[in-house]
This record gives structure tokens, C-alpha cells and sequence, in this order.
């Protein structure tokens, strides 16, 4: 019987493990698309010096603080449609990143999806944003797709080397452990926990992950060298 209460045990620690990358990784995403806002109003002053092209920057940072807060104004979507139905493309784009996560939380799961794959499919939008629309896709069905079609969708992310690669990863993991390969799993969070190049929160957040399953980065190590995230 030992090896059955270990395998509850497992599944118990995996399902804290999910609980805690859905708690951080909502604040990591909002992070990342206020430094690309960031850099975008920046690059749009020193490109275009419009005031209109600044205003738009200044809009959308407003509308992103409203979303953060703890009672968001009931027309906060109207806001984010008017920056999509006016914007130049890169603020246009996060504008529906943002709009289908305002779906989402409002119970309109098909069509946030459809918005995140739209945006993915959309040669125009940056290649940064439509990477972006496809981790969001992902993480917001985390527990609810086929965990091999997520991952699949994953892939590129992964091994594109690109900004989104330790995001894509840590949620490579979660999808891993759905799957029983939990050896697998501590690896990929291990390797992000100790790699100096991951963002600081990425490793933080892994790290955590680590420590909810029983086990720290040197312990995942000893427990398998296959490293492999397929």
C-alpha cells in the first residue's frame, strides 16, 4: 500500500504546485506587458515624436493600472476596445491580449481563445505579441485542455530561444506533472530555478514550484539527468 499513498501524495503536491504558478504566473504576465509597454512608448517617441502616438502609450498604461486594481471600472473593456479599434498595431494588439483576458475571467472561455489565437494568427501584430497570445492561450487552459496539445503548442517557445522561452517552460512542467512525468517536470523547474540567465521571478516562482512538490533544484538533479522537456 505505500507505493498508492505516494502516488496520492504526488498528485496532491502537483495540484499545489498548479495552484501556485496560477497564482504567480497572472502577475508575471502583467509584468512583462508593462515592460513591453514600456518599451514601446519609448520607441514610439523616439521613432515618431507624435504627441497622438505618445497618447495612445499614456491611454493604455492607464487602462493597464485600472485592470490591476482591486474594483476595475465597469467600462474598463470598453476602454481596451477603443486602443484596439484605433491604435497603431503594437498597442492595438495588447489591447486584445488584454480584452480576451478580461473574457476570460468573465466566463467567455471560447471566445478569449478565439481572440488569443486570433491575435496569433495575425500576420500584422509583432512577433513578440503573437507569442505572447499563444503562452496566454495556454496558461488560462492550464488545467482544462488536452495537456499534449498544449504542449505541443508550446514548442515553439520553448525551443526558440525567444522572451517568452522560461514562461513557456514553467508551463511545459505543469503540463508534465497533468501527465504523471514528474520526474520531467523538477528537471525543466530545476534548470530555470539555477539558470542565472531566467528572470528573476521565472526562478522564484520555479523555485517555489520545486519546493511545493517535496524537493529542491539539487534534489531534481540527483533525480534525473535526462533533462528533456518533450
Amino acid at each position: 500500500m505505500p507505493d498508492i499513498f505516494d502516488e496520492v501524495d504526488e498528485d496532491l503536491r502537483a495540484d499545489k504546485a498548479g495552484a501556485l504558478l496560477r497564482r504567480y504566473g497572472g502577475l508575471l504576465v502583467v509584468a512583462m506587458l508593462l515592460t513591453l509597454v514600456g518599451v514601446g512608448v519609448y520607441h514610439t517617441w523616439q521613432q515618431r515624436k507624435e504627441a497622438a502616438a505618445e497618447a495612445v502609450g499614456s491611454k493604455f498604461l492607464d487602462a493597464q493600472k485600472a485592470a490591476e486594481a482591486k474594483a476595475p471600472p465597469k467600462d474598463l473593456p470598453q476602454q481596451f476596445a477603443d486602443i484596439a479599434a484605433t491604435a497603431p498595431d503594437g498597442y492595438r494588439t495588447l489591447a486584445r491580449l488584454q480584452l480576451a483576458v478580461l473574457e476570460w475571467n468573465r466566463g467567455q472561455h471560447d471566445s478569449a481563445i478565439a481572440e488569443w489565437q486570433g491575435i496569433a494568427d495575425d500576420s500584422a501584430s509583432p512577433p513578440l505579441l503573437r507569442d505572447l497570445a499563444n503562452l496566454l492561450s495556454v496558461q488560462y487552459q492550464l488545467d482544462t485542455a488536452n495537456p499534449q496539445t498544449l504542449k505541443t503548442k508550446l514548442l515553439p517557445l520553448v525551443t526558440g530561444g525567444g522572451r517568452w522561452r522560461p514562461m513557456a517552460e514553467q508551463l511545459t512542467a505543469l503540463l508534465d506533472l497533468r501527465l504523471g512525468r514528474t520526474v520531467e517536470a523538477k528537471q525543466i523547474m530545476k534548470q530555470l530555478a539555477q539558470d542565472p540567465q531566467v528572470p528573476s521571478g521565472v526562478r522564484q516562482v520555479s523555485q517555489d514550484l520545486l519546493m511545493s512538490l517535496g524537493t529542491t533544484g539539487d534534489d531534481a538533479d540527483s533525480a534525473s539527468k535526462a533533462g528533456t522537456h518533450g
